[in-house]
């Protein structure tokens, strides 16, 4: 299963690649608005850009290229169509370019046609031996560009401080139809460090854990993520509990938070979020020895819905509970209880 991992690393960085290459022509971004089966309800609009889609299609078939049999269970967060145009990786630059630009400018469409065809190769140590899985057995959830709204405030210069492209992740999860488990995680942030960017990967199946060795931070300050739309009751109740309540943007961004120790848990008391958000993170936090449960029913979120809901089926409708220490857990359950 290294292989598979390398994939979806790699897969992740091609996304990221084409999410940086918007960034030089600030004013060229093109987004449109999602209809209602694709919008996240919690927004009176929610968006998508063109490098959105363009990602997500292009690591659907990085992924596929290497693993045929996947084809048909690699899932993303966006619908491929923008705009009345079919967004996809086309057979060689010149074609993706002039699919591009029949959108954008050209510019903007040469650069992003390139980073869609770059070859991708991250050079990150990996465990050598992994145990292999049941490919029939495994399926794929991409979000291609989380925190869209910060990425386009990002590229417009248009973000407040603490927010913005610092907080825009990739997250591409591998699950077992079998289960609904999560096994596998990637989570890349592009523009950590100014563009620099970096990776965070989990495994975790049957008594194999593993992870990157990314730098944990460890906080004596007991912090919790929330949204800046959570109940007031909720988040007094932690307050007046000792906890130190931070609101940071986009869902992949705080679980990644909580995979790195940064902070000891994230709460969503409603559905707004879903699979494509928390499959990667989820992997990486259980192979650190936590998990994400349902924020009502205490129960880990399942990835194996069937094919071709509509959006709000594939949301976390009982909200989420993030954390990797047992006794967190215990402390969170009693607060909210």
């Amino acid at each position: 299963m290294t292989h598979i991992l390398k994939v979806l690393i790699n897969a992740s960085e091609k996304a990221a690649q084409i999410a940086k290459s918007c960034c030089e022509n600030s004013d060229t971004l093109l987004v449109a608005e999602k209809c209602d089966t694709e919008a996240n309800n919690r927004f009176d609009k929610d968006f998508k850009t063109i490098a959105d889609v363009l990602a997500q299609e292009s690591a659907k078939a990085l992924i596929v290229s290497h693993f045929p049999e996947l084809g048909s269970h690699v899932r993303g967060e966006e619908c491929s169509e923008i705009n009345g145009v079919t967004v996809g990786l086309q057979e060689d630059i010149e074609k993706t370019f002039e699919l591009l630009s029949s959108l954008i400018p050209t510019i903007t469409a040469r650069r992003m046609a390139e980073a869609a065809h770059s070859d991708i190769s991250v050079n990150l140590e990996l465990p050598p031996c992994l145990p292999d899985f049941d490919l029939d057995d495994l399926g794929i959830w991409i979000d291609p560009i989380d925190a869209t709204a910060e990425f386009i405030a990002g590229v417009r210069n248009e973000a407040k401080p603490g927010h913005g492209l610092p907080c825009v992740t990739v997250l591409i999860g591998a699950y077992l139809k079998s289960t609904g488990e999560p096994v596998i995680g990637v989570i890349n942030q592009p523009f950590y460090e100014n563009g620099k960017g970096r990776i965070i990967w989990g495994f975790n199946f049957g008594n194999i854990n593993k992870w990157s060795e990314n730098k944990d931070f460890t906080s004596d300050d007991k912090i919790i993520l929330m949204s800046g739309a959570e109940k007031q009751e909720i988040i007094n109740r932690f307050k007046t509990s000792g906890w130190l309540v931070k609101s940071v943007p986009g869902a992949g961004h705080k679980l990644m938070k909580v995979a790195l120790g940064e902070a000891s848990a994230y709460i969503v008391s409603q559905g707004t979020t879903f699979r494509w958000d928390t499959c990667a993170p989820h992997a990486i936090i259980r192979a650190k020895g936590g998990n994400v449960l349902g924020y009502k029913n205490y129960t880990p979120i399942a990835y194996n819905d069937e094919r071709d809901l509509e959006t709000k089926e594939y949301c976390n409708k009982d909200g989420i509970i993030a954390y990797c220490n047992d006794s967190v857990l215990n402390e969170l359950k009693t607060i909210i209880s």
